[in-house]
């Protein structure tokens, strides 16, 4: 469970030198269109699949949230892109992820909405 409220999840498609602390993570994190000061959670995978990190902040400072799966590997359908690029999963996959559960979305239910300019 994050210390914080999540505005929206980000899941980083490229590999990312783990070595890198807060304010690497966090300069690859604004690379990404990212805000984590304001609720965005970044999500990073380990190129070998065994490590997840997660950045996360609010108005007081930084969160780094680690996990290691010390009995195998994350089972993803992330396949590393060349170039810096992230997409949006739900704050459920995130979940899924840091337990180390696999989950695949093929198609999501659209949003409801209530009808603003519709007549009552």
């Amino acid at each position: 469970m994050l210390p914080v409220t999540v505005r929206r999840v980000l899941l980083a498609e490229h590999r990312v030198d783990f070595r890198r602390q807060h304010d690497g993570l966090l300069a690859e994190a604004y690379r990404l269109g990212a805000e984590p000061y304001d609720g965005d959670c970044i999500v990073f995978v380990r190129k070998d699949r065994t490590q997840i990190r997660v950045l996360v902040g609010d108005r007081y400072g930084l969160y780094l949230v680690s996990r290691r799966f010390e009995g195998g590997r994350l089972r993803t359908l992330l396949k590393f892109a060349a170039h810096p690029g992230a997409k949006t999963v739900s704050t459920g996959e995130l979940s899924l992820l840091l337990e180390g559960s696999s989950f695949t979305v093929h198609k999501r239910a659209k949003p409801w909405r209530s009808g603003a300019g519709r007549g009552r």
